[in-house]
């Protein structure tokens, strides 16, 4: 798992993964930029009969909101966006590092925006659910909150993978016998997504990491 970690990292020098990269953050931080144009139109139009002693209340209350969503969805909305490259990232990674293997027929666009989407749904349902666990058992909510990410992070971004390659049945049987060390990968990506800035690129390095995870089971898979 860590030499496939350490050969998704190095896929930051590769220009497709700049492109692929620069193209996904520029949509997330184009969300909040316009969420957060919504909350200063809020603030200058409130919804309630305008006060001029709360106006400084609203502007950092409309703030705060903002911030809270940046740091809440980042990670999720990063997911959601990524999703829509991550067919180009999977490419990328199997041209450098598998130029002899047999080449993919791709990720179907509607079934991979499906997973996308599904992730994005996920994650943001475990962080509502989880979110009193880390504040009434600091530590312990954290590495429950950090199991349960590494778990949907390693499913979807496997199934990603090896979409490009097997039809669901295999798909499904890989992903069953290979399940512990696909955790493990996935709670890796959490880790990664985990650091606020760093979170905006943990789907591309999550895929590129997935992609070595899915031809070393392959290789493993075809030896037995």
């Amino acid at each position: 798992m860590f030499a496939s970690a350490r050969k998704a990292a190095e896929l930051i020098f590769d220009p497709a993964f700049r492109r692929v990269a620069l193209k996904a953050a520029g949509l997330t931080l184009l969300l909040f930029v316009i969420l957060l144009a919504g909350a200063e139109l809020g603030v200058r139009y409130p919804p309630l009969p305008h006060v001029a002693q709360l106006e400084n209340v609203y502007s950092i209350l409309a703030g705060v909101a903002v911030l809270l969503a940046v740091v809440f969805l980042g990670g999720p909305v990063a997911a959601l966006f990524a999703s829509l490259f991550l067919d180009e990232i999977a490419a990328a990674v199997e041209t450098r590092h598998y130029p002899i293997d047999p080449p993919s027929r791709g990720a179907p666009f509607w079934p991979g925006l499906f997973l996308g989407v599904r992730l994005f749904v996920l994650l943001v349902l475990a962080k509502l659910l989880l979110l009193p666990f880390e504040f009434l058992i600091p530590g312990v909510g954290n590495l429950i909150s950090l199991a349960v990410s590494g778990w949907l992070l390693g499913r979807e971004y496997f199934e990603l993978a090896a979409l490009r390659h097997l039809p669901r049945k295999s798909l499904d049987i890989m992903r069953r016998k290979h399940s512990a060390a696909i955790v493990g990968a996935g709670t890796l990506i959490a880790l990664v997504a985990a650091i606020p800035i760093i979170n905006l690129f943990a789907p591309l390095f999550g895929v590129a990491l997935m992609v070595h995870e899915f031809k070393r089971y392959a290789a493993e898979d075809r030896i037995a």
